[in-house]
């Protein structure tokens, strides 16, 4: 992951830590403006985008390492190639310098 993603990452997971942490806190024991009966709720979505951020992240690392291995095969491919190409070219100049003397 570049810095600026993880960075973002970092300052959502803290966001949603924070957030869980003060709604299960808050939760029965303090009456926030009349809105004690929406922390439950608070607390589930908050629960919620953790689990979001857990699988996003889950999600790059696996498209990650997909990737990773598509680059290998690929190399590799390449590399295939590239010796087959120059096994043709050598089998087509030996005729002409066998022919030659």
């Amino acid at each position: 992951m570049n810095k600026k993603r993880l960075l973002l990452y970092l300052v959502f997971v803290v966001y949603q830590v924070g957030a869980f942490t003060f709604t299960y806190l808050v939760d029965g024991h303090l009456d926030l403006l009349g809105l004690l009966k929406f922390i439950p709720w608070f607390k589930y979505i908050a629960f919620l985008g953790l689990i979001m951020i857990v699988v996003d992240i889950t999600w790059y690392i696996i498209e990650w390492r997909s990737a990773r291995q598509e680059n290998r095969e690929l190399k590799e491919e390449n590399t295939n190639l590239k010796a087959k190409i120059y096994d043709l070219q050598e089998s087509s100049k030996k005729p002409e310098s066998s022919s030659n003397p």
